[in-house]
């Protein structure tokens, strides 16, 4: 049987690791033992030992004078990040493509038709309804699996595969018309010009999204 203290450092390593996971922490914040003692309520000890767990992962860094931090991706890490993303939605819309759109996919497909045939853009929710378009594509694909691993390398990476609002409306207008692209393809059922079109459109603003997370977190540190 377990002690307590070993109990507890499981809790506060169990509580700690959700929140870098599902992004309440992201990468470069400072994780401090006394503050994550106040909000656990859970001793000093625990929370060391729960810390130095997440050290080994990788998941946090101890930086030399400064303190312990999330660990924020290289640069090298983040092309790895969205190669895998690459992979993940081209194979989900080839799939849906052979599945055919769902009405939720058919719905998000209108107010984009919507929003692009407006004489105003409303940048925020132009991009909300094309978060949304790339998560119904993942439920048109019918593969629970395929998004459940999506939807975990979401969790682990933070910011990299969180979406960026963008302030360019040239940019925001450029996405939504990728997407109806993507549709169209998957609305034909031609699943290879529904894969063609999401690897073009997931490769259009990989290179800008990489240097702008790099420089939030250099920022942040």
């Amino acid at each position: 049987m377990p002690n307590g203290d070993q109990s507890d450092t499981q809790i506060a390593y169990t509580e700690i690791r959700t929140r870098i996971l599902d992004g309440r922490l992201l990468p470069g914040h400072p994780i401090s033992p006394r503050s994550m003692i106040e909000q656990l309520s859970i001793g000093h000890t625990p929370i060391r030992g729960a810390i130095q767990r997440l050290v080994v992962e990788g998941l946090v860094e101890v930086v030399p004078k400064k303190g312990t931090f999330v660990t924020a991706p290289s640069q090298k890490d983040l092309r790895h990040i969205f190669e895998v993303r690459l992979g993940l939605e081209s194979i989900a819309a080839y799939l849906a493509a052979i599945q055919g759109p769902t009405p939720d996919l058919d719905q998000a497909a209108e107010k984009l038709q919507s929003l692009l045939e407006a004489k105003h853009t409303d940048l925020w929710t132009e991009q909300h309804i094309g978060w949304v378009f790339h998560q119904e594509l993942f439920a048109a694909s019918k593969n629970d699996r395929l998004f459940a691993n999506y939807k975990m390398l979401r969790a682990q990476t933070g910011l990299a595969l969180n979406e960026l609002i963008r302030h360019d409306a040239k940019i925001v207008r450029r996405g939504t018309q990728e997407h109806l692209e993507i549709y169209a393809a998957v609305r034909s059922r031609d699943p290879e010009s529904a894969r063609r079109h999401m690897w073009n459109h997931i490769l259009d603003g990989t290179d800008t999204r990489i240097k702008f997370i790099r420089g939030e977190h250099e920022r942040a540190t």
